[in-house]
């Protein structure tokens, strides 16, 4: 059911735009702090004499602690209110890309770079919330889809921009850049977000549920992300893995005996919100499958420049830039199911055709089947994510917006850990049976973009039987003897 404008005055206008202003900041800068780092990683590395294993910690422990963060800076907004937290990221974030750019060695970079994740987790989780109080129903899917538009241009112009800075200024650039920008970012959050009051909802901080969450997926994450580099039998990796098993199994004991629970597991009895939560982390699996392992069919494979394969590979984020505030346009008009059914299944037949391409592929055939994977992404994303939004109840939007930024960066790390160790087993074998490089590689990448398609293929089945919800409004917890009524 389609809902109506309600009635609003210039001031309520004004406020909720400029929140939107204000969130595309923060959704600008963080995913192009994440991106625009890889660039220059080989300057640092030389600067400070560091080998590969103790260089790639820089990304490795922002990636870590935002992705085991996310949950938790959502939370504390619906408990201390969306402003406070969000302000406070910003200035976390500004005040720690001064110390990356002024840091000493390695070791100083790496725990900067910690606490940048930190702030930029508050962002990240933060953002979505503040829109969906700002913005009525019927236009939240419009402007959660402005705002991953903003989120896709931050990842596309992060490498070449991250390139060019450090070209004529040096790598500290890449970080002091954040300075006057996060300034005029605090300053228009303080001017245009509301003082928020704490939402309806469980008052307390359940610190024990918190902190297991944490650690449980910062060990998941950290053996996703090392498996395939020191093996999946390595005793890291096993030992990070049975910890966050072990993790796993307390964080649920403690939040199903919790009166106050963080995490509140009943949430996903509500099938909309329980598939639509799936569906998000089945798409960014199959969609950092592509983004991962394109690069090596392009430049391995098809033997392209970096320059000519990085052209070809803008095509997907630029699709999906424009894409996703339409589709969140259109969800508000007909319902977030049809584009998200659409979407995956767009993603699907675009990595299916891109699996099917051959090493005498033209510019033109490979452009034309990423654009298809960008529709489908762009398509999926600002839906899903304004049906998670819309179906959780008062005081718990904080909550929902650090569920949606953890399932995409357990779908990246997931996309990655997968599809690398799919393609880099099926890429030795072929070595020995064909004997050539590009061969092996190409049929690699078609084994592993064709499982990927069947991710997205199982991402669209789940869209499609989650049901549609009611106009946009959430269901409701029924209170019982662990969580008094507010």
């Amino acid at each position: 059911m389609t809902e109506f404008p309600e009635p609003s005055t210039p001031t309520i206008e004004g406020r909720k735009w400029g929140a939107l202003i204000s969130v595309a900041f923060g959704a600008f800068m963080a995913p192009l702090d994440s991106s625009i780092v890889n660039t220059v990683l080989p300057l640092i590395a030389r600067e400070f004499a560091a080998d590969v294993l103790l260089i790639e910690w820089v990304i490795l422990a922002y990636l870590l602690s935002l992705s085991s963060l996310l949950l938790i800076g959502g939370r504390l907004g619906d408990l201390f209110g969306d402003k406070r937290l969000y302000v406070s990221g910003f200035a976390l974030f500004t005040l720690s890309s001064m110390l990356c750019g002024l840091a000493t060695g390695v070791e100083t970079l790496i725990a900067a770079r910690v606490l940048q994740a930190i702030g930029g987790a508050m962002l990240i989780a933060i953002g979505p919330a503040i829109l969906t109080r700002a913005f009525p129903a019927w236009q939240r899917g419009r402007a959660l889809g402005i705002q991953a538009s903003v989120v896709y241009l931050g990842l596309s112009v992060g490498p070449g921009l991250g390139g060019a800075i450090a070209s004529v200024l040096g790598w500290r650039w890449v970080f002091f850049i954040n300075l006057p920008i996060g300034i005029v970012a605090i300053g228009v959050a303080l001017a245009v977000l509301r003082t928020g009051r704490r939402m309806a909802g469980p008052t307390g901080f359940d610190l024990t549920g918190a902190a297991s969450f944490m650690g449980t997926l910062f060990c998941f994450v950290f053996a996703l992300s090392r498996g395939a580099a020191w093996g999946w039998t390595s005793r890291a990796v096993w030992v990070a893995g049975a910890a966050a098993a072990a993790g796993a199994i307390l964080f649920c004991s403690t939040e199903l005996r919790s009166p106050q629970p963080f995490f509140d597991l009943r949430l996903f009895r509500h099938r909309l919100f329980a598939a639509a939560t799936v569906s998000a982390l089945l798409n960014y699996m199959a969609a950092n499958t592509t983004a991962f392992l394109t690069p090596f069919f392009l430049i391995q494979g098809n033997r392209m420049t970096p320059a000519h394969a990085g052209s070809l590979l803008m095509t997907m984020p630029l699709v999906m830039a424009v894409v996703a505030p339409v589709s969140g346009w259109l969800s508000d008009h007909i319902g977030s199911r049809i584009p998200t059914v659409t979407g995956m299944a767009c993603l699907a037949g675009g990595m299916w055709l891109l699996a099917r391409l051959d090493l005498s592929a033209s510019d033109h055939q490979i452009a034309l089947r990423l654009a298809l994977a960008g529709l489908g992404i762009g398509l999926f994303t600002s839906p899903n994510n304004s049906a998670i939004m819309g179906a959780v109840p008062q005081g718990y939007q904080g909550l929902a917006s650090g569920i949606v930024a953890t399932a995409r960066s357990l779908g990246m790390v997931l996309g990655v850990a997968v599809s690398g160790s799919l393609f880099g087993a099926e890429a030795q074998k072929l070595l020995i049976v064909l004997g050539r490089e590009p061969l092996a590689v190409a049929g690699a990448y078609r084994h592993a973009l064709t499982i990927g398609a069947g991710i997205a293929l199982a991402g669209a089945f789940t869209s499609l039987v989650r049901g549609e919800g009611a106009g946009g409004r959430s269901f409701k917890l029924k209170t019982d003897n662990r969580q008094p009524a507010n």
